[in-house]
């Protein structure tokens, strides 16, 4: 229903600095939802910039708890940390499967 509080967003979420460093959320419901310093009105969107690697926590009307987490990493700074992010990140992305014919 309408205005009913369902965790439709994950409780937290994790972003890079540099790479994907700006959270942005849409209300989709019919009523205004509350995310940190924005109200977000039905149909509004919201675009939140970061510009320091950290944790931050926010108030958020979407969940259940009232409370959502946004974990900030920097940029790895060496080319092989670098590597390992963007392998790390398409695993998390396309999960962990072989591309092997089925036997």
């Amino acid at each position: 229903m309408a205005g009913d509080q369902v965790d439709i967003l994950p409780q937290r979420i994790r972003l890079t600095l540099g790479v994907k460093d700006v959270l942005f959320l849409k209300n989709q419901d019919t009523v205004p939802q509350t995310f940190g310093p924005a109200l977000l009105m039905p149909g509004q969107s919201f675009r939140l910039p970061f510009e320091v690697a950290s944790e931050y926590q926010f108030a958020c009307t979407a969940h259940t708890s009232g409370q959502m987490t946004v974990v900030v990493d920097p940029f790895p700074a060496s080319p092989w940390a670098r590597l390992r992010w963007r392998a790390l990140e398409l695993v998390r992305r396309f999960g962990n499967r072989t591309h092997e014919p089925d036997s």
